[in-house]
């Protein structure tokens, strides 16, 4: 037993989790560590036996408070492996537990961290950054350093929500300053690094990214026989090379990453899987993007935006306008937000829709007449500074055609100056049909030009 403390205090994860699994009988203490060591080799199952084991034996000694926090790093851990209803069972416990004895110790400010991790997944901000600020402030109250190490970096994660980037980037320095200086345990430790790297990339802070990362991956080669850890690491790395332009170490260090991830599977495999779908995509690889972004869904990763990037490579341009909308609409508000309305753009503009929304049909009768002020139209760049009258008077058309572009290289035809549903789209074979134009724009009343009354503007129609 003393070869496995041994081991376990020098941080030689493999010969501790062996040496603890062999012996009989552990003590409490010795079924912790056999909890944290298992986890950290990636054998989440046996950490999840192992904390279940020492849950009960303290429970039995009549550490209430111990048996509490068990279950609480019990919890937290099936939390971060995606087993939502089975960590609030244990959290649950843990929190009956303390209020049944009447406890107020650092064990309820772990709690209150899962508890400002559900409150951000609701959309609740507000009650997040008040359960963080308890946990904080618990920590600072008992001088636990884990649980300020993981209240600070719940805070941060908060704030970037909010939408405050320079207060959440602060508190994250701040938290791995702590990390970094070797005052916080390896399992809440590699939490931080992770979510503090992962945090970055969202944001698009490359530099931060970069500084974080390696000393991320300083702290993972000082532990060799890391599991749960050392492929995110790899992950963020490739993500940071990638942006650097070295596609080589790239694509190395994301196979590497699922080669670290793949057995036993961790939730972390998709992002691997999405970050070689990446690099396969911008070497032109279709196929093998194809295969890489379907097995990333396969294992949790939305395919986006990559796959929809790679369908407009493939031409197939309605199948990656749908993709990017739908992505608008469901990450309105998201902190990775950026990199899909990067990608929306490219999209649209390649496919040459650059409204978010398809205009909807006018319900009006095919002879109502058109609002005041209102003229067919999409929408279009405004127009440069007029460098005469006649310059400024040639945004309005000189006909009563419509001349801006129309679907499938035909052409619009207005023979009235009234609503859509007088307007024609003629096939570059000639054939005519009634159709409404993509969208409607009020202009704003100006001079016509000389002998021409106002009509309608179409991109391109000016002289």
């Amino acid at each position: 037993m003393a070869s496995a403390r041994a081991a376990f205090a020098r941080q030689a994860w493999g010969d501790a989790h062996a040496l603890l699994s062999a012996a009989p009988d552990l003590e409490p203490e010795d079924l912790e560590r056999l909890a944290v060591a298992a986890y950290l080799v990636g054998r989440d199952d046996e950490s999840t036996v192992a904390w279940e084991r020492a849950h009960g034996a303290w429970a039995r000694l009549g550490e209430t408070d111990r048996a509490a926090r068990c279950a609480g790093w019990l919890g937290l851990g099936l939390l971060l492996r995606g087993e939502v209803a089975r960590a609030g069972g244990w959290f649950a416990r843990a929190t009956r537990l303390l209020d049944e004895a009447g406890l107020n110790s650092a064990t309820r400010g772990y709690l209150q961290v899962p508890a400002a991790l559900d409150a951000l997944e609701r959309g609740d901000v507000a009650a997040a950054e008040d359960l963080a600020d308890e946990a904080v402030a618990t920590a600072r109250r008992f001088g636990d350093p884990d649980l300020l190490a993981l209240g600070v970096l719940t805070r941060g994660e908060a704030a970037l929500a909010r939408g405050d980037t320079t207060a959440g980037m602060r508190l994250l320095d701040e938290v791995m300053v702590a990390v970094t200086a070797g005052e916080v345990a390896p399992v809440p430790a590699g939490i931080v690094y992770c979510a503090v790297v992962d945090a970055c990339m969202r944001v698009s802070d490359l530099r931060r990214a970069a500084e974080w990362t390696g000393a991320f991956g300083s702290w993972c080669a000082a532990q060799p026989d890391l599991v749960p850890y050392r492929g995110q690491c790899l992950v963020h790395r490739s993500q940071v090379l990638q942006a650097r332009g070295d596609w080589a170490a790239a694509e190395e260090a994301a196979e590497r990453a699922t080669h670290h991830l793949a057995e036993p599977a961790h939730p972390a495999l998709g992002l691997a899987l999405y970050q070689r779908g990446e690099l396969h995509r911008l070497r032109g690889e279709a196929t093998a993007a194809e295969r890489a972004y379907r097995a990333a869904s396969a294992h949790g990763r939305e395919p986006a935006p990559g796959l929809a990037l790679l369908r407009l490579g493939q031409d197939r341009v309605a199948a990656a306008v749908a993709a990017v909308r739908r992505m608008v609409d469901e990450g309105r508000g998201q902190l990775g937000h950026p990199q899909v309305l990067a990608a929306a753009v490219d999209v649209l503009l390649a496919a040459g829709a650059t409204s978010p929304r398809p205009a909807p049909r006018p319900t009006s009768s095919r002879t109502s007449p058109a609002p005041a002020g209102c003229r067919c139209s999409t929408p279009s760049p405004p127009p440069r500074r007029a460098r005469s009258s006649s310059a400024r008077a040639s945004r309005w058309p000189r006909s009563p055609s419509c001349a801006g572009p129309a679907p499938a290289g035909g052409r619009w035809t207005c023979p009235t100056r009234r609503r859509g549903p007088a307007c024609r789209w003629v096939s570059p074979a000639g054939r005519s049909v009634t159709r409404t134009p993509p969208t409607w724009r009020s202009v704003p009343p100006g001079p016509p030009s000389s002998g021409s009354p106002p009509g309608p503007t179409w991109p391109g129609s000016t002289a």
